[in-house]
């Protein structure tokens, strides 16, 4: 049951979507899970009201929630040796911060759970974040401080030990200097995120990232799977650079959006977030006295 799934956009609950699916399938998984409580996606959908800032599930139910879904469902379809990356960040609920991300992390790898954490890489924004620092300045008084939220957690998760699934195929040329040595090696990556309204979904995540993580975790012809497909920045990406790709979700709008966008849309990989550029700085001296 793996033809009829590669190169698809599905709609419907990825649970049910992934129990038709062959173990062992995919190479990479690439997602953004839902927010729990920033976006009413339905009003985003439907342009009724404010979408931001609702609280849909209580933290322990959506945590069960995605712990099922990748525990079981994503694990089950994955290689030995594949990986699964999730693009995730804290939220805040009456000015305290919900740390999801590390929540999510010790109930998904052993011994809790069943995958192995292969890395921890943060998404620095860059231009744009949560931002809180506006309390600091109508009480610019200590303790009223709350620093803006600039970044996100892409948590790698791996199927199996640090040496499983690894290949050195002769058909694929080695992974070029340029790239693999800078800021894509980095375990903090400066990116600036979608500008608001450029897309038609509430959070995208910029393309630069499924690019990055494909090239990091998968060769060409490997499945790639977004169980959370949203506007389709991973099967467009997936589907530019010759990877086979399966995007599941539950609305129609998003997904009769992604399936619009692998052909009628160019890919937009900004080369300045790709690599970093160095200068080297003078070394303070002290002069001559």
């Amino acid at each position: 049951m793996l033809l009829e799934f590669q190169d698809s956009i599905i709609r419907g609950d990825c649970r049910k979507v992934l129990s038709g699916l062959s173990a062992n399938s995919v190479q990479l998984t690439i997602t953004s899970p839902p927010y729990r409580n920033a976006i009413d996606y339905e009003a985003h959908i439907e342009k009724n009201g404010y979408y931001r800032g609702k609280v849909r599930k209580e933290t322990g139910e959506y945590l069960d929630e995605m712990v099922q879904i990748f525990n079981e469902h994503i694990y089950r379809v994955t290689k030995d040796g594949g990986y699964c990356c999730i693009v995730i960040g804290n939220e805040v609920v009456n000015g305290t911060i919900i740390p999801l991300p590390h929540m999510l992390l010790s109930k998904l790898v052993q011994p809790f759970g069943n995958w192995n954490l292969h890395e921890e890489i943060i998404w620095h924004k860059v231009t744009g974040g949560t931002n809180r620092y506006g309390s600091f300045v109508i009480n610019p008084y200590p303790k009223y401080f709350r620093a803006n939220i600039m970044h996100e957690f892409i948590l790698v998760l791996r199927k199996g030990d640090v040496k499983s699934g690894r290949t050195n195929r002769d058909d694929i040329l080695p992974a070029k200097h340029e790239e693999f040595t800078k800021e894509i090696a980095n375990s903090i990556w400066h990116i600036a995120p979608v500008p608001p309204g450029y897309i038609e979904h509430p959070c995208p995540f910029p393309e630069e990232i499924p690019y990055r993580l494909m090239k990091l975790y998968s060769y060409e012809g490997d499945l790639v799977l977004d169980p959370f497909n949203g506007s389709g920045q991973t099967t467009k990406v997936a589907h530019n650079f010759a990877r086979r790709y399966m995007g599941i979700d539950l609305m129609d709008e998003y997904v009769s959006l992604a399936k619009f966008r692998l052909d009628k849309e160019a890919i937009h990989i900004r080369s300045d977030a790709l690599i970093a550029k160095w200068q080297k700085i003078r070394s303070h001296y002290l002069p001559n006295l």
